[in-house]
């Protein structure tokens, strides 16, 4: 089975009924709202729903539906492109990968290993032998790989272009070079063997990356790459002037935006403190990274490797699946390529000069200093649990998912003495071009339950087990529905789309239906203002966490909270933004005391 065989055959993404979207977001809000906040909403939710306006929108999404296989697909790309501020910290992630281990001496060697297994992934794709993901028995749509190499988030105003130059060997001719940044010097390396097609070896790149860092003076301080981390706007405004300056300019922006993909060799030791690396993942130094690129990957001089991408293109879970297979593959330890007869076909990389006028170099010296006034907004930290992990919960036959949710939501409880709305990926890749779902976990059945819990009056075991089991099997349900394209939130989105597509005709201007502008739909997470955005990012292999990746939190006074799973351990990634109410040392230390709570419920008496 090819890669992207199955595409055709994926179901087209359904539009769930009116009142039951609407049910279900009256359900979950009430988790949060007082008994007048929710009569209110029920009202205005029972109002809308017997509307002519609601009867329209629906019929004009379901109308959109049979027409576009998958309805949602491109408003959920224009949510991203048109957020206006710097990718990092806002919208890219950062992961580093816990397999790496440093290696004095070792920044070439393991920049050819690592380049050439994230290649190979290419080449997989490229001939369609990447394999078909799949979820108990489901086939899954493989768009999202297709989107990985040789994309770019392109700066227009009033809102980004996704541009995408990959091609499949069927599909025609693809960019077959990469981006090299060593000390602020811009190289291109070709990395296809012209006579056959195949992938230059490991010690070949080795050969390239070496000439390239040999080659490469100090110019880190006027670094083009600095330019990608400003405001949207401002980066348009400077990508156009990049392009004006001189025709060399524009061939270099399209070497780097259709490159497959842009790595940096920096000129610093990474270190093994995972705490310090996961705040680096997603800002290090200000030329790292060109930030529209959908992979970018730093390497250090002391092996250690860092990877970013934009989350505007792809969803985390594909870019830390071939993570993982690279650094599954790599070597640890120091080496050196062997010579070979082939030394002699050497190809050169081709340095790319950017030519630079005094109002850009201005720019980039602004667009460094608002960079590192960035980094002190945010804060990431690791939390590693070995209680117990995915045997004991297979054992009492509970998703361990659901159990983190659990605890997550009981963290938030103990450090800030309320519950608050969560945020948890759904997929919905089991439809064409599907991506994602909101699943709101803080559902009625948790709150009565962690009320139970934490209150003082001591509440029986017994009781306790079927408060905690009435919470496992809520959550459940949602995350089924969600994945089964029943969830509400991506729903709501398109009839809001609806009515703004609407209001732009000649006739008269409707109102956006009051449950949506009420105080309380922001407060129960609506338009992403959920406190805790969380997802689940795999299963580890041999008890090694592996990729650990994050984006921020949602919210200014929220968290960000990112896990895997091993056979007796979890581990989180937990971000925050600092200078507000959020308190993510306490909240780091919460998550162990709840997960270590919820320990006594993992018995063998529910079934999946």
């Amino acid at each position: 089975m090819s890669t992207f065989s199955r595409q055709d055959q994926l179901p087209s993404l359904p539009v769930p009924p009116l009142v039951e979207t609407l049910e279900k977001y009256i359900n979950s809000a009430s988790a949060l709202l007082t008994p007048d906040e929710k009569k209110r909403i029920e009202k205005e939710a029972h109002d809308f729903q017997h509307s002519e306006l609601g009867a329209q929108l629906q019929s004009a999404l379901e109308n959109r539906s049979k027409k576009h296989k998958n309805w949602l697909e491109d408003w959920w790309y224009n949510v991203y492109t048109e957020i206006r501020d710097p990718l990092a910290p806002y919208v890219s992630f950062g992961a580093l990968n816990t397999v790496y281990n440093c290696v004095n001496g070792g920044q070439i060697s393991r920049a050819a290993d690592v380049l050439y297994h994230w290649l190979s992934v290419w080449d997989k794709i490229r001939h369609g032998k990447w394999p078909v993901t799949s979820s108990r028995g489901v086939t899954w749509d493989m768009d999202q790989f297709h989107h990985l190499f040789s994309s770019n988030r392109t700066p227009h105003m009033p809102r980004d272009t996704i541009d995408r130059y990959f091609k499949t060997k069927e599909e025609g001719d693809t960019p077959c070079h990469v981006i090299v940044c060593c000390n602020g010097c811009f190289w291109k390396i070709n990395i296809l063997n012209q006579d056959d097609d195949t992938l230059k070896t490991s010690d070949e790149l080795f050969n390239m990356l070496q000439f390239v860092k040999d080659n490469s003076s100090d110019e880190c301080s006027g670094c083009v790459s600095k330019l990608s981390t400003s405001h949207r706007d401002v980066w348009t405004t400077n990508r156009d002037e990049l392009l004006r300056v001189s025709a060399a300019n524009m061939r270099h922006l399209k070497d780097v935006e259709s490159s497959i993909l842009f790595m940096s060799l920096v000129p610093k030791n990474g270190g093994s403190n995972h705490q310090k690396l996961m705040t680096d993942a997603l800002q290090d130094e200000s030329w790292f990274v060109w930030q529209d690129k959908s992979v970018s990957i730093t390497v250090y001089e002391d092996a250690q490797v860092m990877v970013q991408g934009d989350h505007s293109n792809i969803d985390a879970i594909v870019l830390l699946q071939v993570g993982d297979y690279a650094a599954s593959r790599v070597r640890k330890e120091l080496w050196h390529p062997q010579k070979t007869g082939s030394d002699q076909h050497f190809e050169f990389p081709e340095r790319l000069i950017f030519e630079l006028n005094e109002p850009l170099r201005h720019a980039i010296s602004q667009a460094d200093v608002d960079f590192y006034k960035s980094k002190q907004l945010y804060r990431a930290r690791p939390v590693h649990f070995f209680g117990y992990g995915n045997d004991l919960c297979r054992t009492a036959r509970l998703y361990t998912d659901t159990v983190v949710q659990l605890a997550l939501q009981l963290a938030f409880l103990k450090t800030h003495g309320s519950f608050g709305p969560i945020y948890e990926t759904a997929s919905t890749r089991k439809y064409f071009h599907g991506r994602t779902e909101t699943v709101r976990g803080c559902t009625q059945q948790f709150v009565r339950f962690a009320k139970a819990l934490t209150d003082e009056k001591k509440t029986e075991k017994e009781d306790l087990k079927k408060l905690f089991d009435s919470a496992m099997n809520a959550h459940n349900q949602l995350m089924a529905d969600c994945m089964d394209g029943r969830g509400f939130d991506r729903h709501l989105l398109g009839l809001k789309q609806t009515l703004t597509i609407m209001n732009k005709g000649c006739g008269p201007k409707r109102a956006i239906p009051n449950f949506l502008k009420d105080d309380t739909w922001k407060r129960t997470g609506g338009d992403g203002n959920f406190l805790l955005s969380t997802s689940f990012i795999g299963y580890m292999d041999n008890e090694q966490p592996g990729t650990i990746g994050y984006v921020a939190a949602m919210r200014p006074d929220g968290y960000g909270c990112f896990y895997r799973i091993g056979k007796n351990r979890i581990s989180v990634a937990v971000s925050d933004w600092a200078g507000s109410r959020s308190n993510i040392d306490a909240f780091c230390g919460n998550i162990l005391w709840a997960l270590d709570a919820l320990s006594p419920f993992l018995t063998p008496a529910q079934k999946l």
